[in-house]
């Protein structure tokens, strides 16, 4: 590259102050209690899930509920996750879940 050029390129001297506006920005939510029986109803729906069901279901992820549809590509009942595509979501932290 030119040294004339370089001089003209943006500096960006607070590095990683983007990313804190756009995370300060994501509304923080507190993980909800299930009640006993809906909990009872996600589990009986999980026991019946098998690999490429698709699936829609709300989870909670990183202070914030979040809403994913797809192929399950894994289930790990032994150790309590199944995997959307390449997203890791824990059995605690399904809020509900429904096969399509």
């Amino acid at each position: 590259m030119n040294n004339s050029i370089k001089i003209y390129m943006p500096f960006n001297a607070l590095k990683g102050y983007e990313e804190s506006l756009v995370e300060a920005s994501i509304k923080k939510e507190k993980k909800k209690v299930l009640l006993d029986d809906r909990e009872e109803v996600i589990n009986n729906i999980i026991l019946n899930l098998k690999v490429n069901d698709f699936i829609k279901i709300i989870y909670y992820n990183r202070n914030c509920y979040n809403l994913k549809r797809g192929l399950i590509s894994k289930l790990m009942f032994n150790k309590g996750y199944l995997l959307i595509e390449n997203t890791k979501i824990c059995f605690k932290d399904i809020y509900d879940i429904e096969v399509i």
